[in-house]
């Protein structure tokens, strides 16, 4: 069987100046446990690498339309959290004529299969060959480390990320130090407007960039503590993120925002915050608590290892991609 993944944007935003896409990563991992089953080839593809060969099956991560010239069956996988809601983009979806869809949402594998739709429910899982603890690294070792950029928004970023920069923050992505437009800045210049530093710039000035992707697990094992801030789509739709996983995968001690499956799941392996004062204080109660952090995060390594690696994943994949008609 030759399988491709699909991503809209360009492949190999490793190299890059922007953040990297966590599209390709997870196609990427996927792939690579899919070529170890015998007589299966896969392979990564984007709109500066379209395949040569007509596939088998094609997995769309994003909301590419099907080409029925790249592949006999065409998947959908809705793992990407949607401004509209993830149940609004479902009916979109729905009607373009897919073979199958994959979710990462049991919510959502729910709405669609009592619409009589097929599929599965696929979960992130992480690629424990790359996600382990590492020694820490002198260079990460923070109180509160985050990678990530504005893809949260205003309200959830200022809940809980922002709290955390009263210690010694490692924070690391793409954030503008300037976000003003220019026709703000000629109206600052001319006094009509008054300079308001937004969240943006505040985090701006602070953020050490781009990390390299190969050093995100020693971040991840070297910070006191790591923060997750969950797209309000992902609560709503009840969906774990992938952070989440390779953060525990690392043995790193997190605090995350609250999402009902991972606060039934994740119970004593992280810890939960309603973010903004709850966030301040937890934040200084851990640091002053080492021992509590490190038998919460064995427990969160020990889960991960158990219940939610990527290779568990894909051989329920292929199982489905084998039995798709």
């Amino acid at each position: 069987m030759n399988i491709g993944f699909f991503i809209k944007w360009d492949k190999d935003s490793f190299n890059s100046k922007g953040n990297v896409i966590g599209d390709e990563l997870l196609g990427l991992s996927m792939i690579k446990y899919l070529r170890k089953i015998p007589g299966v080839t896969a392979d990564l593809y984007a709109p500066n690498w379209l395949p040569k060969i007509k596939l088998d099956v094609m997995i769309y991560l994003n909301d590419t339309p099907p080409n029925n010239q790249w592949a006999e069956k065409h998947v959908l996988y809705l793992q990407n959290a949607y401004l509209i809601g993830g149940d609004t983009a479902l009916k979109q979806f729905s009607k373009i004529g897919y073979s199958g869809f994959l979710f990462y949402s049991k919510k959502l594998f729910d709405m669609h299969k009592e619409s009589g739709g097929d599929g599965i429910y696929l979960p992130f899982g992480v690629d424990v060959e790359e996600f382990y603890p590492r020694q820490p690294d002198s260079a990460y070792i923070f109180d509160c480390a985050y990678i990530g950029n504005d893809i949260k928004g205003k309200e959830r970023t200022e809940r809980f990320i922002i709290p955390a920069m009263h210690c010694k923050f490692g924070l690391y992505g793409n954030w503008p130090k300037y976000s003003y437009t220019w026709k703000q800045y000629i109206k600052i210049l001319l006094g009509i407007k008054k300079r308001h530093e937004t969240y943006q710039q505040r985090l701006g000035k602070i953020s050490k960039g781009k990390i390299p992707q190969e050093d995100v697990p020693k971040l991840y094992s070297s910070a006191k503590i790591n923060l997750n801030c969950t797209a309000q789509d992902c609560v709503d739709m009840d969906v774990i993120t992938l952070r989440t996983f390779e953060v525990l995968a690392c043995k790193g001690f997190l605090i995350t925002d609250k999402v009902p499956l991972a606060e039934e799941l994740l119970a004593g392996c992280v810890v939960f915050t309603d973010g903004g004062k709850d966030l301040r204080k937890k934040i200084k109660y851990y640091l002053k608590h080492e021992n509590e952090m490190q038998d919460i995060a064995e427990r969160g390594y020990q889960y991960v290892v158990k219940h939610a690696t990527i290779e568990a994943q894909v051989n329920k994949l292929y199982d489905y991609l084998m039995n798709l008609s």
